[in-house]
Parts: C-alpha cells; sequence; structure tokens
C-alpha cells in the first residue's frame, strides 16, 4: 500500500468520525434543547447552561460539518457561468479560479481561528467555566479538514478521465 492510498484510507476514517460526532453532536443538541424547553414552560425551571452549551455545540457542529460538505462538493454555487462556457479548458481555467479562492478563504479562516483559539484561552465560559480557547479551537481544526479536501478538489479538476476511471473515482 503506497503513501496516497494510507492517506485516503486516513482522511476517510477522519471524514467517517467527523460525521459520525456531527451526528452525535446534533442529537445531543436536540435532546438539550427539548428538555430545556419541557423544563421552563413544565416546571418552569430550566438548565442553567443549555444555551451556552447549545452555542457552543452549535459551532462545532458547523465546522466539522462545513468540512464534510467540501469534501462532497455539497455547498451552494452559483454554476450559471460554468454551465454556459464552451471549452473543457476554460471551465477548468475558471473551476482552478473558484478553487483558489476557496483555498485563500480558507487559509486565512484557519489563521484567524488559530489566533482566535490562541486568544481566548484566558477566559472561560459564564455557565460551563471552560477555557473559551476550547470552544474555538474547531475554527483551525474544521479549516484544515476542509482545506484537505479543497486542495483534493484542486487535483481532481486536472485529472482525465482515465486517471479517474483507474483509481475508482468516477
Amino acid at each position: 500500500m503506497g503513501v496516497k492510498e494510507l492517506f485516503n484510507r486516513a482522511l476517510d476514517l477522519v471524514d467517517r468520525s467527523i460525521e459520525w460526532l456531527t451526528v452525535i453532536l446534533m442529537g445531543f443538541l436536540l435532546m438539550l434543547t427539548f428538555l430545556n424547553v419541557v423544563g421552563r414552560y413544565v416546571f418552569q425551571n430550566s438548565i442553567y447552561f443549555s444555551d451556552e452549551l447549545a452555542r457552543f455545540l452549535f459551532v462545532w457542529i458547523v465546522f466539522l460539518g462545513a468540512a464534510i460538505i467540501i469534501k462532497d462538493k455539497g455547498h451552494v454555487a452559483v454554476t450559471f457561468i460554468l454551465e454556459n462556457l464552451k471549452g473543457a479548458v476554460s471551465k477548468k481555467i475558471l473551476e482552478t479560479i473558484i478553487s483558489l479562492c476557496g483555498i485563500l478563504f480558507i487559509a486565512i479562516v484557519f489563521v484567524g481561528g488559530w489566533q482566535l483559539a490562541a486568544s481566548m484561552n484566558m477566559y472561560s465560559s459564564a455557565a460551563l467555566d471552560i477555557p473559551m480557547g476550547y470552544v474555538y479551537l474547531v475554527i483551525p481544526i474544521g479549516s484544515a479538514i476542509m482545506m484537505i479536501h479543497q486542495l483534493k478538489n484542486l487535483i481532481a479538476i486536472f485529472k482525465t478521465q482515465e486517471d479517474k476511471e483507474r483509481t475508482g473515482e468516477v
């Protein structure tokens, strides 16, 4: 087994783990919100940390989910220009420009997220009393995974049909 296959297997394992983690976090978020609503309206007593934890869970779900969506090329896109371009070369050029813009944006988010997570460790959340750096750590984690998938998408633009058939990517 080559390095490329090992890398792809490891990335698939990371992706499956993220998918399961986001499902578990979403289920926990739903349960927490439901219990808080029931507690608030039925028992006139809510879970004091539920709003804060729900926000933190949502941030983690968004950044981890965005990484998986980039892998599947599932983000919203305006494809009018791409679909109406004539010739495979012009389409590849436009796809490359779009992908490079995505890589630049993800790099900016990664650097800013890393700086934010590092600088927020001195502050604790109000209800849960956890360092805010842990909450914001998902920004560089999610951005790193997004970057890997975006780079793989960029490489895939230049693969020929024969390459895709040989590697089973059709």
